[in-house]
Formats: C-alpha cells, structure tokens, sequence
C-alpha cells in the first residue's frame, strides 16, 4: 500500500478538484491551473520509478554535444530522430536528465491539456481517467512514446474535419518521437466511420474466446511465417515469443472493467455516437478492447500497443455518465468510476519499482536504483 499511496492521492486530489469545478463554475479557471501544475510537480520532478528511466538515463547521458551529433551513427540509440535531436538539444542546454525529463512532462501536459479542453467539461475529471488508464505509465514508462501520443491526440479534431494533410503531418511529427505515431494513419480513413454494431459484436466475442481460452493464434502465424521465409531466426523468434508470454490470469479485475465497458459500448452506441456526433472515439475504445485481447498472449507487445488506443477509453467513461436516463443512475457511475480509479491505480502503482520519489525531496542515485529494480524484477 505504501508505494501506491502517492499516485492514489493524486487521483483522489484530483476527484475532488473535478467535483469543486463541476459545483463551483466560477473557479473553473485556478482549478484548472492547479490540475497543471500538480501534474507538473508530481511528474515532471520524478525521481527514477517505474523501468523505463534505466535505459533512458543512460543512453540521454551518452548523447554527444549537438555540433556532433550529426557525424554519428544515430541507430545505436535506438530512438527516432526527432527524439536524438530534442534530447541532445537539451543536453547541450543543461546536461541535466531531470531537465530533460521535466520538458518532455511539460509537452505532454500542454498537449493533453488541449485536448481534454478539446472534448471533456472538466479538465480535472479528464487526468482521473488518464491516470486510472494506462497515464501513469505513458508519464513515466513511455518517455517517447507519450509525446507522440500526445501529439496525435491534438491531430483528431483533423479526422473530423477530413482535413488529411495536417492530420498526417501530425502523425509524422508525432513518428520522430516514436515510430509507433506511423500506425495512426490510417485510422483517418475509417475511425470517424458508424460501425455494424453486430460486426464490432462479433470480433468482440473472437476476441474474448482466443483471450478466454489462449488459443495462440499470433504465436502460431507468426512462428509459421518467420520459418517459412527466415527459418534461420526461427528459434530466436521463438524464445522472444516465449520470454514475453503473459502470464496473467484470464479472468482478472482488468478483464472485467473491459467486458463491461465493451457491454456499455454496444447498450449505448447510438447515444454516444448523437452525443459527439462523430464514433471516433467509440471507434478507438473497441480497437483497445480487442487490441488487448488479441495480442494477450504477448503482455508487453499487448500492453504497449493497446496504450496507443487508450484516449478512447478516457473520454467514452466521461460520455457514458450522460447516457444514463436518471440522476441516481448517474451519481451510481460516477461513484463506480471514483472508486474504480483508486482500485486500478493501486493494482498498478503498488510494486517496488512504483515507489514514488521526488528531487525536490531527495531521490537515490541512478546505481542504487538500479539494484534495487533488478532485485525487484528477479523476485
């Protein structure tokens, strides 16, 4: 309980903050305000948690100076251009990875920022679900990643308005970051588009019996694939399948919220789609659901890529209170996303890695940190 006590006062600071900006309008302003600088205080002065600071930290601290950087060989990084460029840049600035980690939180709060704005009433009660959904780990895991998520987020007022060329300059913008921006195109061509219902139904329920049952079905095509035309790869293909394979029970807390959004979903999918007038993030939330149940049988492949689609999830929660025809009905779900925002960010924040630390407050060092996330991982 203790490593998760941080992260879930957060988001009981900002259940309340949502509850005083929907009584007290007036002050909707300095709410708002506050919700930035929170999220800036509590993320962007991290100490070293959670796994993905142990390879960031480093390779930030080998990037040569900006009049170099062009003479090297950028693949051994492992990052996409833009991503080398914006870090040495900073390097060259500060040499402070703590700097470089507060900037890159800074980008993202402004940019989910304008997109909550964009599509939820309340900034404060739009963090609740980030947090609760996959944000914590975006903020602190996904340090590429998460910029160009962000950046894409504030390219989907573009699908709307079937305005293709700065929808895809975004998502290219957004692949200098993380190549994974690349798999949003796509998306312009169909996740504004009203699905069959019993279609989305259908794979659904596929998904649910591979998922339920463990039919490696992707393990199989892709073992089968990777033999025929690269049969000398196939037994590393193998054992990396093999290392990343889930071991999550199937019926889990985590199974059950996604039944009962997708249950939600396909009760109420002609009135979320009137209340917005657009199915893209309906669209979005039911590629997550079935993303992460056809990829189950890999965690961290599952994981990352369902991550891409979790902005669905963050607004269909909030636009789902409005379905309900009576205010008891509503104040029950709203009780039921409070309560089940503390549940997931305790589930998710409460191993020894989550142990929370800030550098205006002291952290350890890189080294001890280290150890003691190896200890952890080897537990």
């Amino acid at each position: 309980m203790s490593n998760a006590l941080p992260y879930i006062l957060l988001v009981i600071f900002y259940i309340l903050l949502s509850a005083v900006s929907y009584y007290k309008s007036k002050f909707r302003l300095i709410i708002e305000v506050i919700s930035v600088a929170v999220f800036i205080l509590f993320f962007g002065f991290r100490g070293f948690i959670f796994y993905d600071w142990s390879s960031y930290y480093p390779a930030f601290e080998s990037l040569p100076d900006v009049s170099t950087l062009f003479t090297q060989d950028w693949l051994k990084w492992g990052w996409e251009p833009g991503f080398i460029l914006f870090a040495s840049i900073v390097k060259e600035l500060t040499n402070s990875y703590q700097f470089f980690v507060l900037l890159c939180t800074l980008i993202n709060v402004i940019l989910l920022t304008r997109f909550f704005k964009l599509f939820i009433p309340f900034l404060p009660l739009g963090f609740v679900m980030y947090f609760s959904m996959n944000g914590i780990a975006i903020s602190t895991d996904l340090l590429r990643n998460s910029i160009s998520i962000c950046i894409f987020l504030n390219a989907i007022p573009y699908i709307q308005k079937r305005k293709i060329v700065p929808y895809i300059s975004l998502c290219l913008l957004g692949a200098t970051f993380h190549a994974s921006s690349l798999a949003y195109i796509p998306l312009y061509f169909f996740l504004n588009k009203k699905l069959n219902i019993w279609i989305a139904m259908s794979i659904f329920l596929t998904a649910n019996i591979i998922y339920l049952f463990h039919i490696p079905i992707l393990k199989s095509f892709i073992s089968l694939f990777v033999g025929i035309l690269m049969p000398s790869t196939k037994l590393w293909i193998d054992s990396y399948l093999n290392m990343d394979a889930t071991t999550t029970p199937a019926l889990s807390i985590g199974y059950l919220e996604r039944l009962l959004t997708a249950t939600l979903i396909f009760c109420y999918y002609n009135n979320l789609i009137k209340r917005r007038n657009s199915p893209i993030f309906l669209n979005a939330t039911l590629i997550f659901l079935i993303t992460f149940l056809l990829l189950s049988e890999f965690r961290t492949i599952s994981m990352r890529t369902s991550a891409l689609f979790s902005f669905g999830y963050w607004i269909i929660w909030i636009d789902l209170i409005d379905c309900f025809k009576y205010k008891n009905n509503k104040i029950l779900f709203v009780s039921f996303i409070c309560l089940y925002s503390l549940v997931k960010t305790y589930s998710n924040c409460s191993s020894d890695v989550a142990r929370y630390e800030n550098v205006l407050f002291g952290v350890s060092n890189y080294n001890l940190r280290l150890v003691e996330l190896r200890k952890s991982m080897s537990k």
